[in-house]
């Protein structure tokens, strides 16, 4: 068990790490989500589901969860079904360069756990909040039993910076009922000023 745990905390180490890139969808830097834009959040009628033994769905948890650093199991923002997804407002306009997607922080996987993880994901770029499609920067796959947290290179075709970018989740890992997300980085390059453009 004290093998474990060392092993435990330098993976922890490791993962807060491993992205050195700012992001840009933080909600303490001034990121929100469009809640109007936005998948309505899970409302589980059923009872409490548990994960972790935690009860994770007695209350409505809302998207903003996506844009916090704090990454511990039940921390999420569950939707239903398998497909959904989140607009986001960034602070500053970027050019989008990569995105991280993140699932429960730690070592211990349940099967519940990583049938709730995301698939499939798309991601789009919007200068406008109005913009209905915006511009396609990548569909992916997100490995959740093989690493909590991974980043993904979007196109380089984008020239232009966004003020806006979606994730829409295309499918899950197998939970019929709901999909949970606990966080979503957005990296990039900013404004040559420092970030003085008006968003």
């Amino acid at each position: 068990q004290a093998v474990q745990d060392v092993i435990n905390q330098v993976l922890e180490k490791l993962e807060e790490n491993q992205v050195p890139m700012p992001d840009y969808a933080l909600k303490s830097s001034g990121a929100a989500v469009i809640h109007s834009r936005t998948s309505p959040s899970f409302r589980n009628t059923k009872g409490k589901v548990f994960l972790y033994s935690l009860p994770v769905l007695d209350y409505v948890r809302s998207p903003d969860l996506l844009l916090e650093p704090e990454n511990h199991p039940g921390n999420c923002w569950p939707f239903p079904g398998s497909q959904g997804h989140v607009f986001i407002k960034l602070p500053v306009p970027i050019i989008p360069r990569a995105v991280t997607m993140d699932h429960v922080s730690g070592t211990t996987f349940h099967g519940e756990s990583i049938s709730t993880a995301p698939k499939d994901f798309a991601v789009y770029g919007m200068k406008e909040e109005h913009e209905e499609q915006g511009t396609f920067l990548g569909r992916f796959t997100f490995l959740a039993a093989l690493n909590p947290t991974q980043t993904f290179q979007l196109k380089e075709e984008l020239s232009g910076f966004v003020n806006y970018l979606r994730l829409q989740v295309l499918s899950n890992w197998g939970h019929p009922d709901y999909t949970c997300l606990y966080r979503f980085r957005v990296h990039g390059d900013p404004p040559k000023d420092g970030g003085k453009v008006s968003v």
